[in-house]
């Protein structure tokens, strides 16, 4: 893909990132005034926020493995030469892309599956919230493909 077109990506998936968060926001501080100023709450906020989340993190996955804002242990990695640690790096990268393609194998049928059922609360078809493992599981492998690439460009430098 080129960087062109990797750029919009990047950024319409940290605009839904950021729509989702401030709609959770927003819906949660709905909730908690309605329950101190109204005498009702509406009965649709709580499953609102939880599908606002879903897609936050599933969408905001992709980019962590872009910008490496995952938390990582390095103590062992630290003791690696620079070398090493782009291959152990990779080996990482590797090994989450392969969950992912699985992952994402998975997730399709079982959109299939629960597309007879909608949320309780705001008859949501819950294929659609089960559509964001799908998403979570195609950006984290294609993001993780391009630092495994850049980092077999990097280690071709060195040699």
């Amino acid at each position: 893909m080129s960087q062109i077109s990797q750029t919009t990506m990047d950024k319409i998936l940290e605009w839904a990132v950021t729509i989702s968060f401030i709609l959770m926001i927003l819906t949660v501080m709905l909730q908690v005034i309605a329950r101190y100023a109204l005498p009702w709450s509406p009965h649709w906020t709580e499953e609102m926020a939880r599908f606002c989340f879903i897609y936050m993190v599933s969408l905001g996955a992709g980019l962590a493995v872009k910008d490496r804002a995952y938390i990582n242990v390095s103590i062992f990695l630290d003791r690696l030469t620079t070398k090493s640690r782009i291959w152990m790096d990779t080996l990482i990268l590797l090994s989450i892309f392969v969950l992912m393609m699985i992952m994402f194998g998975f997730s399709i049928p079982l959109m299939k599956i629960v597309s007879l059922q909608d949320s309780a609360a705001m008859k949501v078809n819950m294929a659609f919230i089960y559509f964001s493992m799908t998403c979570m599981s195609f950006f984290v492998a294609y993001y993780s493909m391009i630092e495994i690439q850049r980092n077999f460009k990097k280690i071709l430098q060195n040699q």
